[in-house]
This record gives C-alpha cells, structure tokens and sequence, in this order.
C-alpha cells in the first residue's frame, strides 16, 4: 500500500465521502480512512467503482498510502465544525 494515493480523505462522514468521491471520479487515487474501520470498508465496497480507494484502517496506513509531496502541493481541509468549535476559542 505504500505512498499509492495522491491524496487522502479521513472522516467519511457526509462531507469526507462525498469529497473523496468526487476526488476519485474525476481520476485521483484516494486514500480513506474512519475512526470506525467499517465505514471505511463501506465505502470502498459500495462507492468502488467510482474510481481508485485505498482503504487505511489505521492513521498509520493512512499516512503510509499517500504519495510524498512537496510543501507546495499540500492541502489541509478542516472540517466546518472543528473550526467552528476552534474559532469560539480565538480571542476578538
């Protein structure tokens, strides 16, 4: 599985499978991964013919499956309500 993903999507709630998905069918090899493990299967298993998964079960195998790349080309997604939840916490 090593360094095979050119990006990664963890947390396939709503949002995360739907972005790993368009990621996939517009030609990307996406690494998934979910606290729960089995989320991460059932997304592979019913969505897998969308395009390429890799599916992590861990944070380990989550890292280990993307692909290296330069500071350049990486991007960091937050979700909207982890930084809705942080931004309460910024002082005005």
């Amino acid at each position: 599985m090593s360094g095979t993903a050119q990006i990664g999507v963890t947390g396939l709630a709503v949002m995360g499978r739907n972005l790993a998905r368009n990621f996939a069918r517009n030609g990307f090899t996406v690494a998934v991964h979910n606290r729960t493990a089995s989320r991460t299967d059932a997304l592979v298993k019913e969505f897998g013919e969308e395009g390429t998964f890799v599916a992590a079960h861990t944070p380990e195998e989550f890292v280990a499956a993307l692909e290296y790349l330069s500071e350049e080309q990486s991007l960091v997604v937050c979700q909207v309500a982890l930084y809705h939840k942080l931004s309460h916490h910024v002082v005005r």
